[in-house]
């Protein structure tokens, strides 16, 4: 099943990227990382004078966070929601659904068709942040070079990415087979991504850090739901009636 699956990805992957809209997410969240670590780092240096290097750290993880664990989600998130009815518009649904593969290797064709791009982008977004955090602390706070991000952070930031991408993009594959436009599906998937980034808000301003019991258990609730979600996709999942809305 994974190699016609790879090999469907593999294809959709190329033309997907043929998009102006979807080439300009990776530069956005590139760039929205880049003003999250230049701003943030030198304006929170005051603060460890009078509160601490712990909360310093936990403020750093918190920030970033944001920015190298949800914001990569934006992008599978989005190709998925064009995942069924981009089909349909594009009048490419029918060949598709009359091709051989099975449910469960389109499904899952499509899956990593999104996941792929998102999860390359996430860890080359990480890699951005860190290295214009640690770059800017090395000229204006040695001391506090590599506080961000600790071992804790930096699992998290390798963990997460995939496991949300991965919910996301169930969820959008869904939902792209209920909508009857392209921007309808965007609209919802928008809203998808909100909803883990306001829950990293809430925590923020709740002054609460993530430790190493809580990251492996959301991690292991989370990897659960995407498994549950594909198989919710695939019992959803009915041929018949999407040549019927064609």
């Amino acid at each position: 099943m994974l190699r016609k699956a790879w090999i469907m990805a593999k294809t959709e992957i190329r033309m997907v990227f043929k998009s102006r809209q979807v080439k300009m997410i990776p530069v956005m969240i590139f760039l929205m990382t880049s003003v999250f670590a230049a701003l943030f780092t030198p304006l929170m240096i005051p603060i460890v004078a009078e509160v601490g290097v712990e909360f310093y750290s936990i403020m750093m993880a918190m920030l970033m966070g944001t920015s190298v664990v949800m914001m990569p989600a934006m992008l599978p998130a989005m190709i998925a929601a064009d995942s069924i009815v981009g089909e349909k518009e594009r009048h490419t649904l029918v060949p598709l659904l009359a091709s051989p593969l099975t449910d469960g290797e389109l499904l899952l064709g499509k899956l990593l068709t999104a996941l792929i791009p998102g999860i390359i982008v996430a860890y080359a977004n990480l890699v951005i942040g860190i290295a214009i955090v640690n770059g800017m602390l090395l000229f204006i706070a040695p001391t506090l070079l590599w506080i961000w991000p600790s071992l804790l952070a930096m699992v998290q930031a390798l963990i997460f990415p995939p496991l949300l991408a991965a919910f996301a993009v169930c969820l959008m594959i869904i939902i792209s087979g209920r909508v009857s436009k392209v921007y309808e599906a965007y609209q919802i998937a928008g809203f998808v991504i909100i909803m883990p980034m306001f829950l990293v808000f809430t925590e923020l301003f709740l002054s609460t850090s993530i430790n190493w019991l809580l990251l492996f258990f959301g991690a292991a609730i989370l990897g659960i739901a995407d498994i549950g979600l594909f198989q919710l996709a695939r019992n959803l999942f009915n041929r018949d009636k999407l040549i019927s809305r064609v």
